[in-house]
């Protein structure tokens, strides 16, 4: 009786861990194809209107070098003629040499930093942000304005709204100022004439 009791508990167990397999194995996925990737970052969804804040780290120098030599000789020679002039025209001799060499160079840098928040005017069918924005800062009556625009994937803006410069395609920044300063650094008129007339 004891070893049939045995048997029957352990049938009972068997079936019992069968069904739980079975019932595990028929079970919906977690994952489907539409749930991308369980690591990367999922891109917020957004609209056109809303802003995002480009933090604008920008630096870049520039330079170029240019050198060139040229050297040349020659000689001439004449001798008088036999005719009436024989006596007149002496002979004549002459050497000469030009030789030239340059050297140049230029260097340009400029940096940039700067915070400014645009906003969302279109989005593109593959899902690019088209954004833009100006911010105009006027101190000691000196207009500093500062203009961005490009184009941002969604998936390189942060949790906290923002996105480096350096990942805005086709980015167009402008920081102009407009004011008395800016006037003093410009030439004058009459500079400016005649330096597109000559």
């Amino acid at each position: 009786m004891k070893k049939l009791l045995k048997i029957l508990v352990t049938i009972g167990l068997v079936l019992t861990l069968c069904s739980m397999v079975s019932s595990a194995a028929l079970g919906d996925s977690l994952w489907t194809e539409d749930s991308g990737s369980l690591y990367k970052k999922q891109p917020r969804d957004f609209k056109v209107g809303d802003l995002i804040t480009i933090i604008i780290v920008e630096q870049a120098t520039a330079s170029q070098k240019a050198s060139s030599s040229n050297w040349k000789n020659g000689s001439l020679t004449a001798r008088p003629g036999t005719g009436v002039l024989k006596d007149v025209v002496p002979e004549l001799k002459g050497d000469w040499e030009s030789e030239y060499e340059g050297t140049g160079s230029t260097t340009r840098g400029g940096s940039l930093t700067a915070k400014l928040t645009v906003t969302i005017n279109e989005i593109t069918p593959e899902g690019l942000l088209l954004v833009e924005g100006r911010q105009t800062i006027k101190v000691n009556n000196e207009n500093q304005i500062l203009t961005v625009k490009g184009k941002i994937r969604p998936e390189d803006v942060s949790q906290s709204n923002t996105v480096y410069s350096t990942y805005v395609a086709d980015a167009v920044i402008e920081y102009q100022g407009k004011g008395t300063l800016g006037e003093t650094q410009r030439p004058g008129i009459l500079t400016r004439i005649f330096n597109w007339i000559f």
